[in-house]
């Protein structure tokens, strides 16, 4: 019962990294587009790299969670 506990709190951390990194990649790679088509001015890229750097680190430690086996809501 605790090894399928175990593996069901890493699946758990997996989706939310997925979702994370979802959520903050792909409008980031829209902010980019907009940015070389002139749509947005070049400032945008430090918000950019804000949101990346921030999705980033909370992606690396979702995915550590789930590397251990460990919930996404709990240290």
């Amino acid at each position: 019962m605790r090894l399928l506990r175990v593996i069901f709190a890493g699946v758990q951390s997996l989706l939310a990294a997925l979702l994370v990194a979802g959520g903050a990649f792909v409008p980031a790679w829209y902010a980019h587009v907009a940015i070389d088509n002139a749509l947005a001015p070049t400032w945008v890229y430090g918000c950019v790299a804000l949101l990346v750097l921030v999705s980033a680190s909370v992606v690396m430690v979702l995915l550590s969670k789930a590397w251990r086996g460990i919930p996404p809501l709990k240290d």
